[in-house]
């Protein structure tokens, strides 16, 4: 049975995989035609006694014959390796859709980290062995068929016979190499979440002196994922060994009869000598279909996690048609109720409010009573567990993505510094003139920041370029949110921080910034409840209104 993915790219590289196709023919035409050449060369020097400068020219033929043959394999290499990097882009793509579009869990960090490198890089094989396998099979083993069955029918009959050989061997050990395959791609897994776990933890584990332990710990991991690799080779290097071993015999077997015939004169030796010569490039598609047979283990594996990553996010993301939404919208919040995975305590529990339009509402309470949460479930960053969220008359969660993106925008307490310039830290892929960048960095209170930097917009940040402090990082996504434009803003503890006269600054520049937008501000700093034209106190499982300021 055909995989779903290569019904896929038949559909969607049918053009590229055609030319795949017809390169693949033409190399093992030319082979056929460089073989037969060769074998009239040797007939005509050796056993006709010419001389080598009555076969040159036929010489120069064959050279010509292995040089184009070298040029299409290289075009089909690069063919090969330029659709493998954009079906991989694409898929990379999906998969970064799908976790804007439906809310992670903390948790999912690991998984969706093997599953956009280790799981997508592993489709490369699919282009790289599997695929030209395939082709040669389909491709080569025929049209050698027909030039055995051409020259020689005897021949042609052996070959036929040996050839469904290796299939059902390769049928036999599917299933063992399946098992084995999920069990080492459930190791990498592990793997990948106890570094995740130990990277977070290191901090903490130095300071209680627990971090030869945990070295004890990761080493079990890399043991286990060790063991289960080995176990998938171990059936791959046998299951290769004894393809081999029959190509090997089966070559044997028909050279002895074309040898024997040859010497009954029953067989003349240009045409002996030219199936003999045919014959590894005959068997060369069932010696690779060990290898690739292998390879088609772990990348189904590989695919079937994706298809159901993407597959629950086309289930879940079924969004409603609505009539054109007020903007800036109020938002109302009933019956909001949101526990993080694998805890049993909610932080918010039956939760009710309201945030007006086209006014400043502060969120306060004490550390701890779900402010911040409250914030990502009205990003989407987040589900709620039970409750609704409504932004006029309309649920949020079901709105199209793009469609919330361009409504809320959302400050956190830290901000993500990516490793690019401060024009792609600012923008985040979107586009704008420099001169609205450099007004966002004068807003956000980065002006004599951005002056100091020795490339301006192009100034590397982060790992190996411009390092930046707690309060400059915050004051970045500041910019960043002044440069989005959104008609709903969250900011949380946008002040946290910063000195005084930077607080002063910035609250001067969310009051400008508030003018004809939603604004909802979590912060307990005095100076920010001064901006609030209304208060909302948070207690740890309800929320009461406290006044309007």
């Amino acid at each position: 049975m055909i995989p779903p993915r290569f019904k896929l790219y038949f559909q969607t590289y049918k053009k590229t995989l055609l030319l795949l196709v017809l390169a693949q023919l033409a190399c093992v035409g030319l082979y056929a035609a460089a073989m037969k050449v060769l074998a009239s060369i040797t007939d005509s020097v050796f056993l006709k006694q010419n001389t080598l400068q009555e076969a040159a020219p036929v010489l120069l033929v064959l050279l010509l014959l292995f040089f184009l043959r070298k040029i299409i394999l290289y075009l089909q290499k690069g063919w090969l390796r330029k659709t493998s990097l954009h079906c991989r882009q694409q898929l990379r793509q999906k998969l970064h859709r799908h976790t804007l579009v439906q809310p992670q869990a903390p948790d999912d960090s690991p998984k969706l980290l093997t599953l956009a490198c280790e799981s997508i890089d592993t489709l490369d094989d699919d282009w790289q062995i599997l695929l030209p396998t395939l082709m040669a099979l389909v491709v080569d083993v025929p049209f050698l068929l027909m030039v055995f069955a051409c020259s020689d029918f005897l021949t042609a009959i052996i070959c036929l016979v040996t050839l469904p050989i290796a299939p059902f061997l390769l049928y036999l050990l599917s299933s063992l190499t399946k098992k084995r395959s999920d069990e080492a791609w459930q190791r990498l897994a592990e793997l990948t979440y106890g570094f995740h776990e130990l990277i977070c933890t290191l901090p903490l584990l130095k300071i209680f002196r627990q971090a030869d332990a945990q070295r004890k710990t990761a080493n079990q991991l890399i043991q286990d994922f060790s063991t289960a690799t080995m176990h998938v080779l171990e059936l791959a290097f046998l299951a290769s060994f004894v393809l081999e071993l029959i190509t090997t015999l089966a070559i044997a077997l028909i050279a002895v009869t074309i040898g024997l015939r040859m010497l009954n004169a029953e067989l003349t030796f240009a045409t002996g000598f030219f199936l003999l010569l045919l014959l590894p490039e005959f068997y060369r598609p069932l010696r690779q279909s060990g290898t690739a047979f292998h390879t088609a283990m772990n990348t189904n594996t590989s695919a079937e996690k994706i298809r159901q990553a993407l597959a629950d996010t086309n289930a879940k993301n079924l969004h409603e048609r609505h009539a054109s939404l007020p903007v800036p919208p109020a938002i109302t919040i009933q019956q909001l109720s949101f526990t993080y995975p694998h805890r049993h305590t909610p932080v918010l529990e039956n939760l009710s409010l309201q945030v007006p339009a086209r006014q400043i509402t502060v969120l306060t309470g004490s550390s701890g009573c779900g402010k911040t949460t409250l914030l990502t479930l009205l990003a989407g960053i987040y589900a709620p567990s039970a409750g609704e969220i409504y932004l006029e008359d309309q649920l949020l969660h079901t709105m199209h993505p793009r469609s919330r993106e361009k409504l809320i925008g959302y400050l956190p307490q830290a901000p993500h510094l990516y490793q690019g310039t401060l024009r792609e830290n600012l923008l985040l892929f979107q586009q704008a003139p420099d001169e609205r960048c450099v007004q966002a960095l004068r807003l956000a209170q980065l002006e004599d920041f951005f002056h100091s930097l020795p490339q301006g917009l192009d100034t590397c940040l982060g790992d190996g370029g411009q390092k930046l402090s707690q309060g400059q990082l915050k004051r970045l996504g500041l910019a960043r949110l002044i440069l989005q434009n959104n008609p709903v803003v969250l900011l949380d503890e946008p002040t946290s921080g910063l000195d005084e006269t930077a607080e002063q600054a910035i609250i001067h520049t969310l009051s400008v910034l508030a003018k004809g937008r939603t604004m909802l501000i979590s912060s307990h700093h005095p100076a920010v409840l001064e901006l609030a034209d209304k208060t909302i106190h948070l207690s740890e499982h309800s929320a009461k209104e406290a006044g309007t300021c």
